[in-house]
């Protein structure tokens, strides 16, 4: 019967599968795009625009450019005129030094071109949650720091090794009052109360199933900044059932749009300021990890499914303004180096380049190996 329902659910699953995936090629379809069009505004040449790896499925000349679709759409590039760049098309006019090349324009087009890829993915990251909010938010996770949602008192979420995951609190669980306080049915009033406690046992009263319990719970404390000030609150380490999403207007929806753009920057910046400072890559996935939950996406509809694309697009931007020759954040120190000095490094640009391919392909590997848990397997990460 599993075998079955497997084979009927099998195309559902590949049409989901290629809608993922194709999302995905659209995103780096859009960050290309924001590099070939400053090009073309400031009249660089681009021998080649391309989108995949894989088999070639598509290529035609348009003008100047070569554009070209390959099978597997998880990568690309644009090919500019006296622009050196490893992996980058045929590199044929890297050394191009005439009207139509990169070499030869001022620094303030050259950083425009380069961060071009980088303006285009928080634009659509901008342009995708405003369509969200007028199209009406769905009750997504992804919208909980946005502070937009209301919750019930019911546990929706368990965090790995949380006070509530010690407790055996489970997923379901509705909390109805803690120490004989009631909460009225709000996530809201329950967790002002926990914050009041870091660290102090309590008396929460439950209903399982249908029956009421009392469970004494050790809280977790956790340290946040309130009125500029470093302070412990109280937590469980859950997330509760959303009950509704704030709706919004025509107009009042790129507002929303803007802001939910700017709080996804900074949290993910501050996401990549961990991996350095702290060495902390928890919060980071791996290319299967970030394919399948586009996948999941997908299968809850199409605003969820532009959830998370805004997501990876502010992702996609706030990776490349990292300093390493393979993305645009290196290309731009290397370009504001080499404007402030007068001097060209190709070779050592291109040394760093391959180092840099090597650090980037080994997480890659990590990351996959532990999205599949193969790390678990072999004894890594217990």
């Amino acid at each position: 019967m599993n075998l079955l329902k497997m084979l009927l659910l099998a195309p559902s699953h590949l049409m989901f599968g290629i809608i993922g995936i194709l999302g995905i090629g659209l995103l780096i379809g859009i960050h290309e795009l924001g590099h070939f069009l400053f090009a073309k505004l400031f009249n660089v040449k681009t021998p080649s625009f391309s989108i995949g790896f894989g088999p070639q499925l598509i290529s035609k000349k348009i003008g100047s450019t070569i554009f070209s679709l390959s099978a597997i759409p998880l990568g690309g590039y644009v090919e500019v005129s006296g622009m050196a760049e490893m992996g980058q098309g045929e590199q044929e006019e890297a050394n191009n030094t005439g009207e139509d090349s990169f070499a030869i324009k001022p620094f303030w087009q050259k950083m425009l071109i380069l961060f071009g890829g980088i303006l285009f993915n928080i634009l659509f990251a901008y342009f995708a949650f405003s369509l969200v909010f007028m199209l009406g938010a769905p009750k997504s996770d992804l919208l909980r720091p946005l502070g937009i949602t209301t919750e019930k008192p019911i546990i929706q979420i368990i965090r790995k090794d949380s006070a509530a995951e010690k407790a055996q609190l489970k997923i379901g669980d509705e909390i109805i009052a803690i120490n004989e306080n009631k909460i009225e049915g709000s996530s809201e009033v329950l967790r002002n109360r926990l914050a009041e406690l870091p660290g102090e046992t309590v008396s929460l009263h439950i209903t399982r199933d249908g029956i009421a319990q009392t469970i004494e719970i050790p809280l977790d404390e956790t340290e946040i900044i309130k009125d500029g000030e470093p302070t412990k609150i109280g937590t469980l380490d859950v997330f509760f059932e959303i009950d509704k999403v704030k709706e919004f207007g025509f107009f009042e929806s790129f507002h929303q749009g803007f802001r939910a753009t700017n709080i996804y920057i900074v949290n993910t910046l501050y996401l990549f300021k961990n991996m350095f400072t702290k060495k902390d890559i928890s919060g980071v996935g791996g290319p299967i990890m970030v394919i399948s939950e586009t996948i999941k996406g997908a299968r809850k509809g199409l605003k969820t499914l532009l959830l998370f694309l805004a997501l990876i697009s502010i992702n996609l931007a706030v990776l490349n303004l990292i300093p390493l020759p393979i993305l645009d954040g290196g290309q731009i120190m290397f370009v504001t180096i080499e404007t402030l000095t007068g001097t060209q490094m190709p070779k050592l640009r291109e040394y760093i380049h391959v180092a840099s391919w090597f650090f980037i392909m080994a997480l890659v590997v990590y990351l996959t190996a532990r999205d599949i848990g193969l790390l678990s397997l072999l004894g890594f990460g217990k």
